[in-house]
């Protein structure tokens, strides 16, 4: 895999997750395994078609039922697809043939929306809305029979610009959003949401933007979306350009121990980093953090962050112990403080492997005009066994 992390960014990268590099085999050279549905959501469709000697219809009809798990929507596909071979195929708008030639991962994105309405709207409403479900569902009171039970999530540890195209220069003002949709309810979980009139400003040495979820834990059993729409932002409205429009399906790994990757994702102006980490047989944990004694200092800014660690290692597995979750960072600004003494954090769910500690970490600051010291520097551990509340 290419690094373009810290290299002048004057080309983008293709879209490629890193564990997973493409190989340079035809179609009929890949060992497929049908009745495995994570292996065949790892091959594109054009490489599915015609392969074991079925026609096209088949093919693809074979595919959207591995994607999809609801009965009433399998049914819905052997009519609209047929095992037959024969599928319906409208016609091309203008518009979206233009929109596919100039940006393909945005026609995908459309395409998308289009096909989540049609399948979904009806039971989970607009394509727009946000995730229905929060933190800390059975805190109080246990689930009802075995309805909660530890599973795989997904946990976004950061989301950088890591390339931007020729015609672009830094800084970029950025607003929108990024999502992960995934088999809760089907609907947004935020990631990161900001307006034009409150964007965020990228530049060479900082490119990641600053993460204020998930709402709750992103369930990763099969497959999840992780939806992106970022707009630079230009003098005017009518200047505004698609920074990064598209959508990228993950689909279930098979690990047995948690596990770090990253994806590249390149779309017409910019290549964009996911750094992520599959945590297996994992919970939910919602971070809190009050003053309870005194009042925060007016010359401290300050960052929290967590860190999941791991119980169990395997030798393959990449670790995802040293991965920082940035709860809060005032950077360089005072911590805000409600009135009972709670602090603002920009985001508090974090999934722990159940054999594993989640650390919160708390590092403060003494600014100044000229310099940024650092005062203090601690961190506390908490296991998975249950609620549990520590003093620094």
């Amino acid at each position: 895999m290419r690094s373009i992390v810290e290299e002048e960014n004057k080309t983008l990268v293709p879209s490629v997750e890193e564990e997973h590099p493409l190989g340079k085999e035809g179609p009929h050279d890949k060992n497929i395994n049908y009745h495995d549905p994570f292996t065949i959501l790892g091959v594109e469709v054009a490489d599915i078609l015609g392969m074991r000697g079925e026609n096209e219809g088949t093919a693809l009809w074979r595919v959207r039922m591995a994607q999809l798990g609801d009965e009433a929507m399998r049914e819905r596909l052997k009519v609209e697809f047929g095992c037959a071979g024969e599928r319906k195929v409208e016609e091309p708008k203008e518009e979206d043939t233009e929109l596919k030639r100039s940006d393909y991962e945005a026609w995908v994105a459309s395409q998308f929306r289009d096909e989540w309405t049609a399948q979904y709207s009806a039971s989970y409403g607009s394509f727009d809305d946000t995730t229905r479900f929060g933190p800390m569902r059975f805190t109080d009171e246990p689930a009802p029979g075995y309805t909660a039970f530890p599973i795989g999530t997904l946990q976004v540890f950061s989301v950088k610009v890591a390339g931007i195209k020729r015609s672009l220069q830094w800084p970029l003002d950025v607003f929108g959003f990024v999502a992960v949709r995934d088999c809760i309810d089907k609907n947004r979980n935020i990631i990161f949401n900001l307006t034009r009139n409150n964007c965020q400003t990228l530049t060479e040495k900082d490119r990641y933007l600053v993460l204020t979820g998930p709402t709750r834990a992103i369930v990763w059993p099969t497959h999840v979306t992780i939806e992106v729409k970022l707009t630079l932002k230009g003098a005017t409205e009518s200047e505004d350009k698609d920074l990064s429009f598209l959508d990228d399906p993950l689909f279930g790994r098979h690990v047995r121990y948690p596990d770090l990757f990253r994806r590249y994702k390149t779309s017409k102006l910019s290549t964009l980093e996911f750094t992520l980490g599959h945590i297996v047989d994992s919970v939910e944990a919602t971070i809190f953090v009050r003053v309870i004694d005194g009042s925060w200092p007016d010359s401290r800014s300050g960052q929290f962050a967590a860190f999941s660690t791991t119980g169990v290692r395997d030798k393959d597995s990449r670790s995802i112990d040293r991965q920082k979750i940035v709860l809060l960072d005032s950077r360089g600004d005072k911590v805000l403080v409600t009135g009972d003494g709670e602090i603002e954090l920009f985001t508090a769910v974090v999934s722990v492997e159940t054999r594993g500690t989640l650390k919160v970490c708390v590092k403060l600051w003494k600014t100044s005009k000229s310099k940024r010291n650092v005062v203090e520097d601690e961190c506390m551990g908490f296991h998975t066994s249950g609620s549990q509340e520590k003093q620094w």
